[in-house]
C-alpha cells in the first residue's frame, strides 16, 4: 500500500468554500432579468402617462362641451 495523500472532498473547508462559491453566483444580478424589468416598467411608465392624459383631454372637452 501507499501512502499517498488523497484529498478528502468531504472535509468542512471545501463545504465552506463550495457554499461561499455559491453564495458569490446567487449575489451576481443577471441582466438580461434587469434589462426585462427595466423594459417593463417603461411600458407601464408609457401606459400611465398615455391613461394620464386621454383623462385630462376627455374632461377638457366635456368642459368645453357644457360651457358651450
Amino acid at each position: 500500500m501507499s501512502s499517498q495523500y488523497k484529498e478528502n472532498n468531504f472535509s468542512t473547508e471545501s463545504l465552506s468554500n463550495l457554499l461561499v462559491e455559491e453564495q458569490n453566483i446567487k449575489k451576481k444580478p443577471n441582466f438580461d432579468t434587469l434589462i426585462k424589468r427595466i423594459i417593463i416598467e417603461r411600458k407601464r411608465e408609457k401606459k400611465n402617462t398615455l391613461t394620464l392624459g386621454c383623462v385630462l383631454v376627455s374632461t377638457f372637452l366635456v368642459f368645453i362641451f357644457f360651457i358651450n
